[in-house]
């Protein structure tokens, strides 16, 4: 199903090498790295193709793992000859249910994303939950990505999978009362949130252990996840920095320091949070997304990248023009620019004038 890894990405090891100098730059607080992801449609068209409501995930896990596998390895040959800083990976595609069902729970299927409902009704309820992997998610998400692997392991394919912080799985528990639980159940709040840490760290050794028996012989397969973790910080994109501080900083700083190393993820609304999240110790990335009719962090350059303190910003923009009229300003800290395009063509194109800057 899968070609070897160097087959989809020919210069891999120079885009393994750019990138761990990026990230290597970003730990150290140093800047000087600018690369280029170009986006055309093939990259993601294997989120809407796939229909997540055709499968039942207890009998048919082989079948959604090959479906799954298919679209991805047409994406990966589709865009072989772009020469930018993707690096192929498989993950599994759920939507956001199973990054909190795995506590506890189900998940509420559609198309092309989940969801999973909050199971505490108050906050204390946490203390009654079940045991962490114990719950029928717990196993199955682990069947799922030995599917998978089992599929994409011999050709050496990078596995990933990202989680929520401490904070996001909080509130996919709890609800929306998690937000009057910062005022009114702090200590209960904070004794939540340490739960939350702890559910996390299991579940992604117990992921990254399951990726290691399949991967360890390979040269890349565990570059995403070795010794690093990839994590959601969007419900501290609705609080002030002083409740992040307070709150959320320091559990998502415990998993981080039980990895290693953490890439993060915000949303452009809270701008303001990325001072917070880049003063966190061992971040080398943090992908800040960009929501309709809020600022845009490419015309927000200069300050992001003096809040980042050198992790490497992951953003995008809407024109190479705009890249251009900002080079020397992502110079002077890490910048991952994304720039969606129409195809393949245009992404060719665009890599290589990339490279005369």
């Amino acid at each position: 199903m899968f070609r070897e890894l160097d087959h989809y990405k020919p210069d891999i090891d120079k885009t393994i090498a750019m990138m761990e100098k990026t990230y290597e730059d970003a730990l150290s607080h140093s800047g000087g790295n600018v690369t280029i992801r170009a986006l055309p449609g093939c990259d993601v068209e294997h989120y809407s193709r796939l229909d997540l409501t055709r499968y039942n995930y207890r009998d048919d896990i082989g079948l959604y793992a090959r479906d799954l596998c298919g679209l991805m390895s047409e994406s990966f040959e589709k865009r072989r000859a772009v020469d930018d800083n993707m690096i192929p990976s498989v993950s599994p595609v759920l939507g956001i249910g199973d990054y909190s069902a795995f506590v506890c729970g189900d998940i509420e299927f559609h198309k092309d994303t989940s969801w999973s409902k909050p199971v505490l009704g108050e906050i204390k309820d946490f203390r009654r939950l079940p045991e962490i992997g114990t719950s029928f998610w717990y196993g199955n998400f682990l069947d799922i990505c030995e599917e998978i692997l089992k599929l994409s392991s011999g050709a050496g394919i990078p596995f990933m999978k990202g989680f929520f912080s401490p904070l996001d799985l909080a509130a996919a528990l709890r609800g929306e009362a998690i937000y009057t639980d910062f005022y009114e159940s702090p200590e209960e709040l904070h004794e939540l949130l340490n739960y939350c840490a702890d559910a996390t760290i299991k579940f992604a050794e117990d992921v990254y252990a399951l990726a290691r028996r399949y991967l360890s012989g390979s040269k890349y397969g565990m570059w995403l996840i070795d010794e690093c973790i990839y994590m959601s910080e969007d419900i501290a994109c609705m609080i002030s920095p002083r409740l992040y501080r307070k709150f959320c900083a320091p559990y998502t700083q415990r998993v981080i320091d039980h990895f290693g190393t953490g890439h993060m993820h915000c949303h452009s609304r809270a701008l303001y949070l990325v001072k917070e999240i880049c003063s966190l110790e061992k971040v080398a990335s943090l992908w800040i997304a960009t929501d309709p009719n809020q600022p845009r962090p490419i015309d927000n350059i200069g300050r992001l990248v003096e809040d980042s303190r050198g992790v490497c910003l992951a953003i995008d923009c809407d024109s190479f023009d705009e890249i251009v009229a900002n080079m020397e300003t992502m110079k002077r800290g890490n910048v991952s620019i994304c720039l969606p395009v129409e195809g393949v063509e245009e992404a060719v194109r665009v890599t290589e004038e990339f490279e005369k800057l």
